[in-house]
């Protein structure tokens, strides 16, 4: 399988260039759900699987992908169930995998259909990072900034309503540990073990992230292909990048001080 890699942005992937052929009936379907909070590294876990060749895993029921592609399949975006066969006719790649990643948010309001319609037969990756107050300043500067993509233009208003204060980073430190108890969870209610990825571990071994999850889902090497690792270039401009690392170095200090002993 070819190894170019490609940077594709996840507006990108709503276009037609990304749908598949249809999968050949002798075929096999392997899905997977990468169940996680966001900012926790999971655009560059959907690019290295894409480019693996082992589906075009996307945020699907996010409503800024839903709208579009239920609109241009011909689809209601309020049939949940007509929405995931139009994505598993349109995006399974031709070795069968299907996938797709999923906030707790968007799974809570669409439960009663995705809990088995998505999860049967599927299998749960839980992506977490570590590392909470980093994720935490990565989504405030998001807010912040308006800038979620791979290059810096932004692609949502800006949040005039927040600032650079430790407060908003507490409290979404706590929304994340929220949400992860909540998925946790839910896989006990299920009886599921999912695969854990760490984002901290996935970043030091890319490679070996994707070869994980190829052999949970059932492929032997030569089924898939094994990208490079992607960079992790600075897409802010300076002035901002400096305001998150001040704010995340201010938060530390503060906590360190806290800290009895």
């Amino acid at each position: 399988m070819s190894t170019a890699y490609a940077m594709v942005s996840e507006f990108a992937l709503d276009g037609a260039p990304f749908d598949q052929a249809p999968l050949d009936p002798g075929r096999e379907r392997r899905s997977y759900v990468i169940c996680t909070t966001p900012r926790s590294g999971s655009w560059m876990l959907c690019r290295q699987l894409y480019n693996a060749g082992l589906g075009v895993p996307s945020e699907y029921f996010n409503e800024l992908h839903l709208v579009p592609l239920c609109k241009r399949w011909g689809v209601d975006p309020r049939d949940t169930r007509a929405y995931l066969a139009a994505l598993r006719m349109h995006r399974t790649t031709a070795n069968g995998a299907w996938g797709a990643k999923l906030m707790w948010t968007q799974f809570a309001g669409r439960r009663s259909a995705l809990k088995i319609a998505l999860f049967g037969g599927a299998l749960p990756i839980l992506l977490v990072r570590d590392d909470r107050t980093a994720q935490a300043i990565s989504m405030l500067t998001a807010w912040i900034t308006g800038v979620w993509e791979l290059d810096a233009a932004p692609t949502t208003p800006p949040r005039r309503d927040l600032d650079w204060d430790p407060v908003n980073v507490a409290s979404l430190e706590q929304a994340f540990a929220r949400d992860n108890a909540y998925w946790d969870a839910f896989f006990v209610s299920r009886r599921v073990v999912p695969l854990v990825v760490r984002y901290e571990a996935f970043v030091a071994d890319q490679p070996g992230t994707v070869t994980r999850t190829a052999r949970a889902l059932g492929y032997a090497d030569g089924e898939y292909a094994l990208p490079p690792p992607e960079p992790r270039p600075n897409v802010l401009p300076d002035a901002i990048e400096a305001r998150r690392r001040e704010l995340l170095e201010r938060v530390r200090r503060e906590r360190a001080a806290a800290s009895p002993g």
